[in-house]
């Protein structure tokens, strides 16, 4: 008989007793013991006592964005992992690289004195250096038996043989909803691709949509899935949410605070890392709790209690409406959660259905309300369309330095400066100079290269849609920007030679009217007219000008033959001609 062997992991507001495990589904034949666990981490666990799972069963989680709650997915798939292998077993597809270095560490919390490796690949290049090199020896060949990173990067170590897929019992793709909405699904397929076809998949997702759909029947067919039970509005919590980085947590607590100064409170947390961090902030600022009661002060909590609350701060996010509930109790007057971008979409579905408005702290609010909000209309207009994945991704590492106002503030003076541009451009059109072509751009001396975008006439692109992207996404001026060519399916931009390189890798992957830019240096003949003709006649011309034109070179081959003819007899001979 197998001897089993179980370990236990402490983890943040949770403690597991890893067992052996059936793939992707949680079964085990250990005991799970939980403090403050969801109803997403219940499904978890009574799909563990079910009969009938077997091993590779492709798993859909419908869950937070949380790497804590990710827990209960993760372990048991480690428990199905060979240390003694040098082999990548698990891969971890995650958005970004904060999300694969969140996602092993995950995983190195789970390991706990297990010898098993784990490798975030934050970057293609260090990720490859350290696959090919053991820790402890040195020597070549070490690998790592997990590997967590974004499409780009687990592509690229793919493609360079750095990353072997071979022997990959399982691959997680980490919340699929903010990877499609990164525009990484062809890297996405790619790399799927190249796994194992009994590898088990296990698909995480905030909300469950048409494009997690359409992913889920192209990688997870016939998966189980897990989700949070559907509860009646009775559960509905209405929030404030104050936008900040990982790194940012804490001095945001102290500024709000500060603004609110409530004299009852609780900040809520899930982890034991995030207890300790508040509870030091809380008794460095005065709110020493020691010996008072429940309902005085300023305390650190994981559920609020009975009695009555100014606010309650969410500085974790709970992992389900009913967490949520116990969360911030029945008599808070006000609830204020600290979120990353990234997370917006997951508190929303955890209010329920409830308003969901921006809290905004003072000291940044009266900076930046000094200058002019002319465009306030448009942005409540753009606001209302839906959410911004992959425009949240790009600003959230400003937040360890700004706050979310002022980092709008700053994407509003761009704008400014990029419609400037566009109405610039509109007055030289009016005035029947060339689109784009500024008053001594063309000067003689003045080297142009013309680059090709693959954006034009069928995604409603403008001139000053392409000179906001390229002056904003290149740091150039528009003077350095001459004819802009737009075609039915792409445009002809002429840049200056000395610049262009820059433009081109600067350009690409940035966004125009709603399409990912791909650039690249036109290879066309630059004496090649820019107008596009239409049909094989108009580009060879009637058969009468051609003649015209054959005729004309005759008579420029014979003046020319006669003025050689004129400078041959003009020279003096040769030695040996007679004259």
């Amino acid at each position: 008989m197998r001897k089993l062997r179980c370990h236990l992991v402490e983890l943040p507001g949770t403690a597991i007793l890893v067992g052996p495990a059936i793939l992707g589904t949680g079964k085990s034949v250990c005991h799970v013991a939980q403090r403050g666990q969801s109803a997403v981490e219940d499904a978890v666990d009574h799909e563990a006592k079910e009969s009938g799972v077997t091993r590779g069963q492709n798993v859909v989680y419908q869950m937070p964005h949380d790497w804590a709650s990710i827990a209960h997915v993760l372990a048991p798939v480690l428990d199905r992992i060979d240390d003694t292998l040098p082999d990548v077993q698990l891969l971890i597809v995650c958005a970004d690289a904060e999300a694969a270095a969140s996602a092993s560490a995950s995983v190195v919390r789970l390991a706990g004195s297990r010898s098993l490796r784990a490798i975030a690949a934050t970057t293609a290049r260090r990720a490859a250096r350290l696959l090919r090199v053991a820790p402890a020896t040195g020597e070549a060949g070490g690998g790592a038996q997990v590997v967590a990173g974004a499409p780009p990067e687990l592509l690229a170590l793919v493609q360079g043989s750095s990353l072997k897929l071979q022997q990959v019992r399982c691959v997680v793709l980490a919340w699929v909803d903010e990877l499609l909405a990164g525009g990484e699904e062809s890297m996405l397929e790619t790399l799927m691709a190249e796994l194992p076809k009994e590898a088990a998949r296990i698909v995480v997702a905030n909300e469950i949509n048409v494009e997690v759909e359409a992913l889920i029947e192209r990688y997870a067919r016939r998966a189980r899935r897990v989700a949070p039970t559907t509860t009646d509005g009775s559960l509905a919590v209405g929030l404030q949410y104050a936008t900040v980085s990982a790194a940012s947590r804490l001095p945001a607590l102290r500024r709000l605070l500060d603004d609110i100064d409530p004299a009852r409170a609780v900040v809520y947390v899930r982890s034991d890392d995030s207890e300790r961090d508040v509870r030091d902030l809380l008794r460095a600022l005065g709110y020493d709790h020691r010996g008072l009661p429940d309902d005085v002060g300023v305390r650190v909590a994981r559920a609020a209690g009975p009695g009555e609350l100014d606010v309650v701060v969410l500085y974790d996010i709970p992992a389900s409406r009913e967490e949520l509930r116990e969360a911030v109790g029945p008599q808070s007057k006000r609830v204020v959660a600290l979120v990353q971008p990234r997370m917006l979409s997951s508190l929303r579905v955890l209010a329920g259905g409830a308003p969901v408005t921006p809290f905004t702290l003072s000291d940044a609010g009266l900076r930046a309300r000094t200058r002019e909000e002319i465009v306030r209309s448009e942005i409540r207009d753009t606001l209302a369309l839906g959410t911004f994945a992959r425009e949240l991704l790009a600003l959230e590492p400003l937040l360890e330095s700004y706050d979310g106002i002022e980092i709008a503030a700053a994407t509003l003076r761009l704008l400014e400066q990029s419609r400037f541009e566009r109405d610039a451009a509109r007055a030289r059109v009016v005035e029947g100079r060339p689109a784009h072509t500024p008053a001594g751009a063309s000067a003689p001396g003045t080297a142009m290269t013309r680059i090709f975008i693959n954006v034009g006439a069928m995604d409603n692109a403008r001139p000053g849609d392409l000179v906001g992207a390229i002056t904003n996404e290149a740091h150039i001026t528009s003077a350095q920007i001459g004819k802009i060519d737009i075609r039915e399916n792409h445009t002809l931009v002429e840049i200056a030679s000395d610049v262009s390189d820059s433009v081109v890798t600067k350009l690409t992957g940035s966004t125009i009217r709603g399409r990912r830019v791909v650039a690249r240096v036109d290879q066309e003949r630059g004496s090649r007219p820019s107008a596009p003709r239409t049909g094989r006649l108009a580009d060879r011309g009637s058969r009468r000008d051609s003649g015209t034109r054959r005729d004309a070179g005759r008579d420029r081959n014979d003046r020319e033959s006669g003025e050689r003819g004129a400078d041959r007899s003009a020279r003096p001979p040769r030695s040996g001609e007679s004259e």
